[in-house]
């Protein structure tokens, strides 16, 4: 693959102040601290104030994730609050839970935990939502049956205790495979 270099530069007045970025992996590098207006220097990196959050105003806009089993999102090693949307997106896992085979649009978040840690999923949406708890990470036309046999809805969270250290996966998705909206999961993990 062709890797392209472009660099910009410019001088202001005669304090000779310079401004060097080097966008070939889509960033903006900072090696003198300079950067352009409204961009900081932080770790030899230019990086923005969000407009999305008011928390990270330093933060750079990370890579979105896919949502499924080879790209899933990424919940911190204590948990947090995904938001998001199935709308768009396929049935790429159709898990058995509770006797139910779960065939709606479905996005996929991991976390990496510890053995005995107890995950409790709580999830609501703007449609009839279902989440669970699958490990390891299986596509259709694979069938895996979800951890506790059981699935998340709006109003009953789910607990799993984690039974190896590893990667366990929660997974957005719905009974009807017509069903898709917006919902927000939450991952609580102690």
């Amino acid at each position: 693959m062709p890797r392209f270099f472009v660099a910009w530069a410019f001088v202001v007045g005669s304090a000779g102040c310079s401004f060097d970025a080097d966008y070939s992996d889509g960033r903006f590098t900072c090696t003198d601290n300079v950067c352009p207006s409204g961009f900081t220097c932080v770790a030899n990196e230019c990086v923005g104030a969000r407009k999305d959050a008011g928390t990270d105003a330093d933060a750079v806009d990370a890579r979105v994730a896919a949502l499924t089993c080879v790209d899933p999102g990424i919940f911190a090693v204590l948990g947090g609050t995904m938001m998001g949307s199935t709308a768009s997106r396929s049935s790429t896992i159709s898990s058995m839970c509770g006797g139910f085979v779960m065939n709606g649009a479905d996005a996929v978040y991991k976390v990496n935990a510890a053995n005995g840690k107890q995950l409790l999923v709580t999830i609501a949406g703007s449609f009839a939502v279902s989440a669970y708890v699958i490990a390891p990470c299986s596509v259709s036309p694979a069938t895996p049956t979800c951890l506790t046999n059981t699935a998340a809805t709006p109003g009953n969270p789910i607990s799993v205790t984690t039974s190896f250290a590893g990667d366990h996966y929660i997974i957005v998705d719905a009974q009807n495979a017509a069903a898709s909206g917006d919902y927000t999961l939450t991952l609580g993990v102690n």
